[in-house]
């Protein structure tokens, strides 16, 4: 299991409704950006047809539990990704970045992280699923509690295949 803290968003304020009396507040929300949730890996130098993909993922769900006290949150993040072997695979193995970032209202990227993971394919497979587990320690953004906090889970993509996923989306 991964172990992350993002400690980039200042701790100030002890939380609304902790006390025993009312129920816990919900988790922050968990997200993958539209462009984001999908990787395709092409040969070097080669073109952008079938023929030439090495690898091609998705982010195929995720889920969290989180538990609150008065400085912020430890929040638990299982991410689910399908990873497809193509047919200009060669070496049976891939490697893959993925993000984690905190959002403190729409566009405030206060605290993200990149993590690297090799997924090798045994025998003859051509599709696998893997479970990344990560261990969360968000403090409680000042002024407004987790309200607008979001987490935000993707894969870290060159230009070049943010572009070919633009150009896939209708």
């Amino acid at each position: 299991m991964r172990r992350l803290v993002l400690a980039a968003v200042p701790a100030a304020l002890l939380l609304a409704g902790c006390s025993s009396s009312e129920p816990p507040p919900p988790c922050p929300s968990v997200g993958t950006p539209a462009l984001l949730e999908n990787f395709t890996q092409f040969e070097p130098g080669g073109g952008r047809d079938l023929t030439q993909v090495r690898f091609s993922g998705r982010l195929s769900g995720f889920q969290s539990t989180c538990e609150y006290d008065e400085k912020g949150v430890d929040l638990e993040l299982a991410l689910q990704m399908i990873v497809e072997r193509g047919s200009a695979d060669r070496e049976r193995k891939v490697d893959v970045q993925y993000f984690v970032a905190v959002e403190d209202g729409p566009g405030n990227i206060t605290a993200k992280q990149v993590f690297d993971v090799t997924i090798p394919f045994e025998g003859n497979s051509r599709r696998l699923a893997r479970v990344e587990e990560i261990s969360l320690r968000v403090p409680a953004p000042a002024g407004h509690g987790f309200k607008q906090t979001r987490i935000l889970v993707g894969f870290q993509l060159t230009a070049e295949q943010v572009e070919y996923n633009r150009s896939r989306k209708p």
